[in-house]
């Protein structure tokens, strides 16, 4: 296609499309260090920004001052102290090595404790200073910290992944100590609570929601005794030990269940409850948050009851929660302080009965890319790692971030102007309606894999227009093998779903043609799941008429995952199988071509990776490893695009240009848009045939300006530029010319392609 280097020619071609046009050619840059031919990069800047509080903790300053604090998501995850009182902004700082995180705890020292999950360090923060100190790394090979609490002599303690293991940590002598897995085939420690009394914590982890107890004199570990009938739970979010109860928040379902420490009795169980208690003032009672009803409840220990007290209002959850005495030790006046939700405070007069909230006056975050696709009608829509939207219209060049109605999206598929996201987690399924506003009931939740099916994380999503069918593959919850294969039908809006279609194998990408659906698997199931029972990732083939599975195969020896699956420029599916791109002839339903493309081997629990599509010029386009890379659809032959960026994550809009995220650590939050003259051409050409070109017998104006435009491109792939300027001159002058088969919205279509085109000419 057009790779017109001669400056001389490129003026030219762009004094010959300003005759006759008002429109001006934009000015091209391109990122420093870029090979002018691959086509032009735009860091189209943070595609979303939110506020998402997700752990805190309460405490004091040197000179009483009451605080509540918060971590809140970002790239990097930033410590957010408010006044608990005014609810005022006092310090905001980064949690450097970390953009989520729920482990905070303040220490008997009066110090704040932070744990980070992506580097598995832990930070200090004394009250007053303006940065957080790094203490270290706890337990080398250790990637999450999931909790700190308090222990004995003033210690920290907190609990790992991927190890499963339980620290100390002496701020004394700044000295830290492991005490190795504590359950063994159990990866995570989730949440760890002290027992004074008894000198020994409570210990809960994941993924099968087991409770122990761990004594660190001895060393001893008891038996679980968290029932079998909660392992589906996968783990506790908050564990608070409170008059002699254990108050267990689970991760499933949000019920919270109170136990008895020494009987190990559940007496109570209150669903969709936030997690963390606290206790009253007086020591008689405990206090939840249901965002289930709205309310602060209260249980009381000597009922073993639990009543209302106030609607707080409708928030997702509660952290740092704390009571402050705003009167005098004789005649106390105690005030509930807390951050609400994601990103609102409130107080609450327990005499007065009155509560005041606000919106805390933090500014959003950049949230990293989790997924994106291509909208029906023109626009981009990202989704962020922790939920929220970020939407980019190319018309307009402009980008909106909505906070809510959708949380983390793994996959996202149009199906005619509606568009599925997959949504973690519980492996649920919502739907935007691109021809309304985003607003209440728009996007909204349409179907959930049964709680019984085990899933977690839909990634694959493919449409079926055809059939108006949504299909979807999942990889299941924490600590399982074994996804799940779903059909959507929209007009019933009813889902079915089949687990292990593939054996204990994840699907993680899906394709569609001609009736049939092609899935690909990945061997691995959940984090925390046992090892693999398959050494190599499938091929699969449903058919949709008989509702069966007729095919599965191992597409490429001794592969691990196949990541991405599409219908390629030939027709037949192409598949990126562990850094080998494969052919799939859907007629002879055989494996016809084998392609190494670069030398990967997963060496662990692996879901994504490669992300492919045809683009507008009929050459495949993907990333894969930090890798963006074009493959020829003819020859097969690969061209490493960038490899700097790191990108992840592929799609294109309708005009074919095409969307990434970069991969660059602190940068994920970045969407970027790639093009070139080929794509802007294939688009070109293809609009053309979408008015009235589809027989190949165009008739009149459309005729001869199809074959202008075509007679341009074939004397530049001969590179005879002198040619394709006359052939690019006279599709202009077709167009300047007002015809009466050329409708003023197809010119302007037109002349704004073109525009496109010569604009990546000019490099």
């Amino acid at each position: 296609m057009i790779r017109c280097a001669n400056k001389l020619i490129i003026w030219m071609l762009a004094a010959i499309i300003g005759i006759g046009m008002s429109a001006a050619v934009p000015p091209q840059t391109h990122a420093e260090g870029q090979d002018p031919a691959s086509g032009v990069y735009e860091n189209l800047g943070t595609a979303l920004k939110r506020v998402v509080g997700i752990g805190g903790t309460p405490f004091d300053g040197p000179d009483g001052t009451p605080y509540i604090s918060v971590a809140v998501n970002g790239s990097p995850a930033q410590f957010v102290v408010l006044h608990a009182l005014t609810l005022e902004v006092v310090k905001i700082m980064d949690i450097p090595g970390t953009t989520t995180t729920s482990a905070l705890v303040t220490g008997s020292d009066g110090k704040v404790y932070i744990g980070s999950t992506g580097s598995g360090e832990l930070f200090r923060y004394s009250p007053g200073a303006d940065a957080l100190e790094p203490l270290g790394k706890p337990v080398a090979g250790e990637t999450h910290i999931f909790d700190v609490t308090n222990g004995p002599d003033g210690k920290i303690y907190g609990g790992t992944y991927p190890g499963g293991k339980l620290f100390e940590y002496d701020p004394g002598t700044g000295a830290f100590r492991s005490f190795g897995t504590l359950v063994p085939g159990e990866k995570y420690v989730r949440q760890v609570a002290y027992d004074s009394e008894r000198s020994l914590f409570y210990v809960g982890t994941g993924t099968s929601n087991k409770l122990v107890e761990f004594d660190p004199e001895t060393g001893s570990v008891s038996a679980n005794f968290m029932p079998e009938s909660l392992a589906i739970e996968e783990y506790p979010n908050s564990i608070d030990l409170i008059g002699g109860k254990l108050f267990i928040q689970l991760n499933k379902t949000g019920t919270m269940i109170v136990m008895d420490k020494t009987t190990k009795t559940i007496e109570h169980e209150r669903k969709v409850t936030s997690a963390h208690v606290i206790p009253s003032p007086q020591g008689d009672k405990a206090y939840m948050f249901s965002p289930g009803d709205a309310f602060l409840h209260a249980y009381d220990f000597a009922t073993g009851q639990i009543s209302s007290v106030v609607r707080l209002g409708g928030f997702n959850s509660w952290k740092s929660a704390r009571f402050v005495n705003t009167g005098t030790p004789q005649s106390p006046v105690y005030t509930l302080s807390a951050w609400a939700g994601y990103n609102a405070a409130l107080t609450y007069e327990m005499n007065t009965g009155t509560l005041r909230s606000k919106t805390v006056d933090v500014p959003g975050q950049p949230i990293e890319i989790r997924s994106i696709a291509g909208g029906p009608n023109g626009r981009v829509y990202v989704s962020g790692s922790q939920g929220g939207t970020g939407i980019y219209d190319p018309s307009t060049g402009t980008m909106e971030s909505r906070t809510s109605g959708i949380s983390q999206a793994e996959g996202i598929a149009a199906l005619g102007d509606v568009l599925y996201f997959g949504v973690y987690p519980q492996a649920r399924v919502s739907m935007f309606d691109t021809r309304l506003p985003w607003a209440a009931g728009n996007p909204v939740e349409v179907a959930k894999f049964q709680a019984d099916s085990l899933q977690d994380r839909p990634f694959g999503m493919i449409a079926a227009e055809d059939i108006n069918k949504l299909f979807i593959g999942t990889v299941p919850q924490y600590g399982e093998l074994g996804g799940a294969f779903g059909i959507y039908d929209p007009a019933t809006k009813t889902l079915q779903s089949i687990r292990n279609l593939v054996q204990d194998q994840s699907i993680i990408t899906l394709a569609y043609k001609d009736g049939k659906v092609y899935g690909g698997t990945s061997i691995w199931g959940a984090y925390g799941a046992p090892a693999p029972t398959a050494s190599e990732g499938k091929l699969f083939v449903w058919d949709a008429a008989s509702g069966q599975k007729e095919l599965e195969i191992t597409p490429v020896a001794g592969k691990q995952a196949v990541t991405s699956l599409i219908v390629g420029p030939d027709g037949n599916i192409w598949g990126f199988d562990e850094g080998v791109l494969f052919i799939f002839d859907s007629v002879s339903q055989t494996v016809t071509e084998q392609h190494p493309l670069m030398d990967i081997r997963y060496a662990g629990t692996l879901w994504a990776d490669a992300y492919m599509l045809t683009g507008k010029d009929g050459n495949v386009y993907g990333t894969a490893r930090g890798v963006f890379f074009r493959v020829d659809g003819k020859t097969k032959q690969v061209t490493v695009l960038d490899d700097t960026r790191q990108f992840g994550n592929l799609t294109q809009d309708n005009n074919g240009a095409l969307y990434m995220r970069s991969g660059i650590e602190g940068k994920k939050h970045e969407l970027w848009r790639y093009t070139n003259p080929d794509l802007a051409m294939g688009d070109l050409l293809e609009s053309m045939e979408q008015h009235g070109l589809n027989s190949g017998a165009a008739e009149g104006k459309m005729a001869i300006l199809q074959n202008a435009l075509r007679q341009a491109v074939h004397h530049e792939e001969n590179n005879n530029l002198e040619q394709t300027v006359h052939f690019m001159n006279k599709s202009l002058d077709i167009l300047d010319d007002d015809a009466e088969d050329l409708s003023e919205e197809i010119r302007s279509e037109l002349h704004s392609k073109i525009l496109t085109l010569v604009g990546l000419l000019q490099v």
